[in-house]
């Protein structure tokens, strides 16, 4: 996880936390180093799963994803 987790939240046995706000939404993620690439990015309270390729795309895991929230968390994780 080093390197692609760490920059912001709680770092625990490879997962991490998030909580912020974008637009008027809440968001409360769980972030988990993928052993197959990239970062997993739940939104437990939706359903939502993406993957996280760093520098790259969040890519949707599930037909559900809403893309304006999907815009709201890329640019959250790739924020400086």
């Amino acid at each position: 996880m080093q390197g692609l987790l760490g920059k912001r939240g709680v770092d625990w046995m490879n997962t991490e936390h998030l909580i912020f706000q974008a637009d008027g939404t809440r968001y409360d993620l769980v972030l988990v180093d993928d052993p197959y690439g990239g970062v997993l990015v739940a939104w437990p309270a939706t359903g939502y799963l993406w993957r996280w390729y760093p520098g790259d795309r969040l890519a949707p895991l599930s037909s559900n994803c809403n893309p304006f929230d999907a815009e709201n968390i890329h640019a959250y994780l790739e924020a400086p």
